[in-house]
């Protein structure tokens, strides 16, 4: 081989080596998402959110956590990651518009702007679901919802508007109209009340009513998990459960813990109820096999 020939093998393996050594480089210096601060866009409005992650490369299931009234932020949710990624589950939660790091204005629900209110939820939720859909290290088949309280109320109305949601869990609320929530909670705050009577004198309530669910929960074609408790008095689960019966929707499976409160805690042991999140976390993993 002529001293040239070395000469330019030699130049041809330095300029490779070069190349591969920029390349490895550019990869290295490229920018990682920061998951505990994604930003999702829903038109004019930025959401802010965190999403957490199980060990490992994925891909993962994801619950969506979508909060119910109030001007809690993400950092309130925090319980949900507690118990989901433990199970192999990541957790996306998020800041309402108008609170935290969300842009847009927040409103609390009301019978006058239920409708717009609770449309515009649903429609930065379909947004998080639309990110999520696209994420690596996300199963794109294996997308729900976890909504609690008025979250319960959205979750359906996502449901109904993608394709790409695989089941949803509705906790403490969703099966009665705005009003009717409103005025149980109201009378709900005399404690010396029992249940019973708060039901009865909330049955027959005339309205305004406001959003109505009933439609979108007949017509709903993904499987839901209803969470009731016996001694919430925000919600009306003494109401909600036979309304939900009576769509007579094949999809729903409807679960009553006597002595659960509001705040998912049993009112005699003051913590969660033993049944729970065993009957959550089963009633998901079967949903989960389906899929696989």
């Amino acid at each position: 081989m002529s001293s040239t020939h070395k000469t330019g093998v030699r130049r041809a393996v330095v300029m490779g080596s070069v190349v591969i050594c920029l390349a490895a480089c550019r990869d290295s210096a490229a920018p990682q998402e920061d998951l505990r601060n994604i930003m999702v866009r829903n038109g004019s409005v930025t959401l802010a959110g965190t999403l957490d992650l199980p060990p490992g490369a994925g891909p993962f299931p994801v619950m969506v956590f979508v909060p119910g009234s109030g001007r809690t932020t993400r950092e309130a949710d925090r319980p949900a990651v507690d118990l989901a990624v433990p199970q192999g589950i990541a957790v996306f939660r998020y800041d309402k518009r108008g609170l935290g790091q969300s842009t847009g204005t927040f409103e609390e629900v009301s019978t006058d702007n239920s409708q717009r209110v609770l449309a515009d939820r649903a429609g930065d939720v379909r947004a998080i679901v639309e990110y999520l859909s696209s994420h690596p290290r996300i199963r794109t088949d294996q997308i729900f919802l976890w909504g609690t309280s008025q979250g319960a109320w959205v979750a359906p109305l996502v449901a109904a508007q993608t394709s790409k949601i695989a089941f949803i869990i509705c906790v403490l609320g969703g099966g009665s109209p705005v009003g009717t929530v409103i005025e149980y909670g109201r009378v709900g705050e005399d404690a010396s009340l029992s249940i019973d009577e708060v039901t009865r004198r909330v049955s027959s309530f005339a309205g305004p009513f406001g959003y109505d669910p009933r439609a979108t929960l007949t017509s709903l074609r993904v499987p839901t998990l209803w969470l009731f408790g016996g001694q919430d008095r925000r919600t009306p689960s003494q109401l909600d459960i036979p309304r939900l019966e009576q769509m007579q929707n094949a999809n729903f499976t409807i679960k009553l813990y006597p002595r659960m409160n509001h705040d998912m805690v049993d009112v005699d042991t003051g913590s969660f109820p033993a049944a729970l999140f065993p009957d959550v976390l089963a009633w998901t993993a079967a949903r989960s096999a389906r899929t696989m």
